[in-house]
């Protein structure tokens, strides 16, 4: 069952869809909904904590923010906008300097990010390439997480890691286009 929408095809499509995408979640949400969506797909049991409608919907929201991610990736477009420019050592978080090895929790954001695709997100951007038939992983992601089957088996668990790990970054560096070039 296949419940994407229509595609995108343009760069100016794709940062709307950014701007969408976080005008329906904030980060913190988008992050919790993406990483309940991987604890359930991991469990033997179908989601009940609310409604299978936010599943969906969350999926549907993902497909779209991954596809303006691959517009993003492959366009030679304008692409310097959400890089910083200023003195990176002003705006750099506490946790990412090496005179700060400790911090607060507050402060350790954004947390999937390394500084290079903190300083430069379309780094991040571009990690959707490690996922083969990214399209497909998120199908199977919403249909373990909807039915009593794991993708445990389909799967070894550091892909799934691998593929967490790559989903959570670009749903961050997604943030960070939004922020800096709105």
């Amino acid at each position: 069952m296949k419940l994407y929408q229509q595609r995108i095809h343009t760069l100016k499509q794709a940062y709307q869809s950014i701007h969408d995408f976080f005008s329906c979640y904030h980060l913190h949400e988008a992050l919790e909904e993406a990483d309940r969506l991987f604890n359930w797909a991991a469990k033997n049991r179908y989601y009940k904590k609310s409604s299978p409608a936010d599943i969906i919907f969350c999926v549907q929201q993902l497909h779209h923010l991954f596809t303006a991610a691959e517009i993003i990736n492959y366009s030679t477009g304008k692409k310097m906008k959400a890089i910083l420019v200023e003195t990176p050592q002003t705006l750099i978080p506490a946790h990412y300097r090496k005179d700060n090895p400790h911090c607060i929790p507050w402060e350790c954001y954004p947390k999937h990010l390394s500084l290079e695709e903190y300083l430069d997100p379309y780094w991040a951007v571009s990690k959707l390439e490690s996922i083969p038939n990214w399209e497909e992983v998120l199908q199977e992601l919403m249909e373990a997480a909807l039915s009593r089957e794991s993708i445990d088996g389909s799967y070894t668990v550091r892909e799934i890691m691998k593929w967490r790990s790559i989903m959570m970054r670009i749903i961050e560096a997604g943030w960070m286009i939004e922020v800096r070039t709105n």
